[in-house]
């Protein structure tokens, strides 16, 4: 089994979540990264990515090959490097393509479902991973350390992925919002603006690292910050009565909601593509 620094990792679909992967592996091992617009991935050029609109050259030269496209797009591009990858292990970031439709568009190779965030972008990620049996210890152990460079990682059932794709890869865009609220309120008190952003994203990251590291429920740190008439119950009372929670709920169900649809038509696309 190769250490990581003797790897060669090929990334499929270099766009905003595949050049953040390649972009995030290249200090540790050879990269290449594909993309039919190479133009626009100029930039991992510059360090040191190989750029190539190849895919099956990309697949072939590969140690393990890491797939970001749409999810219209994994079972022709599987089809389309199956004998170059012949017996390589994919890692597979596309949206709602499960593995066992990856197993019958490319038998011979073994596959790894993942997904993760746009926070890859500065290696703070959080990557869901669900491998197949075929997959050993050992190479797990490996893949494991691959992951790990884009941030967070958990194993988990490939079930849980549609809903985690709703929560977690679509989370970021939450939490924007989130601060981006915090940030108009400040600014209607006359905080200048960049003052108001450092304070709503720093007080974000704190907020969050205090939450895992003191492994407590969320409402009983909340309730650590509430005093009697004090200033936070006001702006808790004010987020109660817009019933924030509830509008969270139900921000998480619509999306998890959207995602088993699009996951249900990309599947039955892909069985199609697979049966023709």
């Amino acid at each position: 089994m190769k250490k990581l620094e003797d790897l060669h990792i090929s990334v499929i679909g270099a766009g905003i979540i595949g050049g953040a992967l390649a972009e995030a592996l290249s200090p540790y091992c050879k990269v290449t990264a594909t993309r039919r617009q190479i133009e626009r991935i100029n930039g991992l050029g510059e360090k040191g990515i190989t750029l190539t609109t190849d895919n099956i050259k990309a697949a072939s030269d590969a140690d393990i090959i890491i797939i970001s496209v749409k999810p219209s797009q994994v079972v022709p591009v599987l089809q389309d490097i199956a004998e170059a990858a012949r017996g390589k292990t994919v890692i597979s970031f596309a949206a709602a393509i499960s593995l066992d439709i990856m197993q019958k568009a490319a038998p011979k190779c073994r596959f790894v479902r993942a997904m993760t965030n746009i926070a890859v972008k500065v290696r703070k990620g959080y990557t869901l991973f669900s491998p197949e049996e075929r997959i050993n210890v050992k190479e797990l152990e490996l893949l494991e350390g691959i992951l790990l460079k884009f941030g967070e990682i958990q194993r988990v059932q490939e079930q849980y992925l549609d809903v985690l794709t709703a929560m977690s890869g679509s989370g970021p865009a939450y939490i924007f919002t989130v601060v981006e609220s915090m940030v108009y309120g400040a600014l209607r008190e006359g905080l200048p603006r960049k003052l108001a952003l450092e304070a709503a994203a720093h007080t974000a990251i704190g907020a969050a690292s205090l939450l895992l590291e003191s492994g407590k429920h969320p409402a009983e740190l909340k309730d650590m910050v509430l005093t009697p008439g004090g200033v936070t119950i006001d702006g808790i009372y004010e987020l109660e009565e817009s019933r924030i929670r509830t509008a969270f709920m139900k921000a998480i169900g619509s999306a998890s909601a959207r995602s088993r649809v699009l996951a249900e038509k990309a599947r039955e696309q892909a069985r199609g593509e697979i049966a023709e």
